[in-house]
């Protein structure tokens, strides 16, 4: 075996990188075009959520600064959850390639999607957090998505990112299921790991918010460990 020096291998690797990048350029997650994970025009198409929406779960309402119903019936735990785009289009298509096709290169654009929205809650932010998967689930995929998206995040917004989460259980695949089954599904599923929570304000994060039960059921778990105040932002809500 040749052994070369470390500089010299550096640019050998790099150049090596330039030439895959050249025979097999990278395509947008959306429209295929070469040049990116996702190109400027399909990042320029994402459709955020504006105004007026609950004030508790961003769920969109024709009035600013009220509670939707789904709030007022089964009050929430977590502080506040806030969605960035809607799940469609070239934003559903980035967090499918993410979660199913291993396209980690995405992150990057979505936390882009994310990080302004980390200024906006009524707390500062102490550190970001993710969503754990199962273990099993995670060995299976490879990494888990929502941390890689909060690692990126935390260093777009320049804070912290701490793995203070665990799920304890596997549970069944929320697609499918009502409001009801979905917050049944993942009750008592999670446990907070360290004692660097206490009095923290934490923004916890996860791909797409559906119903808010996952982000709910992790925030008790942090209240549980004494943090002061729970933040959900995902990158998109599904209608």
């Amino acid at each position: 075996m040749i052994h070369l020096p470390g500089r010299l291998n550096d640019e050998i690797h790099g150049l090596s990188e330039r030439l895959l990048d050249l025979l097999f350029p990278t395509r947008c997650v959306n429209c295929r075009k070469p040049g990116g994970a996702l190109c400027a025009e399909c990042f320029a198409s994402i459709r955020y959520l504006r105004p007026p929406f609950c004030s508790r779960c961003s769920h969109p309402l024709p009035t600013a600064k009220a509670v939707c119903p789904e709030c007022r019936a089964h009050p929430r735990t977590i502080t506040q959850i806030r969605a960035a785009a809607w799940h469609e289009g070239a934003m559903r298509e980035a967090i499918h390639a993410l979660k199913y096709n291993h396209r980690r290169d995405v992150v990057v654009p979505l936390a882009n999607v994310l990080a302004p929205l980390v200024a906006q809650f009524d707390a500062p932010i102490d550190f970001l957090t993710s969503v754990p998967l199962h273990a099993d689930r995670e060995r299976a995929r490879g990494y888990n998505q929502a941390e890689l998206l909060a690692e990126q995040t935390a260093r777009a917004v320049r804070s912290t990112y701490a793995r203070v989460l665990e799920r304890t259980r596997a549970t069944a695949d929320q697609i499918g299921l009502n409001a009801h089954e979905r917050r049944k599904n993942v009750q008592d599923a999670f446990h907070a790991i360290g004692n660097s929570m206490a009095g923290k304000n934490i923004a916890l994060i996860d791909d797409v918010c559906t119903t808010g039960a996952t982000l709910d059921a992790c925030a008790a778990a942090l209240f549980a460990n004494g943090a002061r105040g729970v933040y959900g932002l995902t990158v998109a809500r599904a209608r």
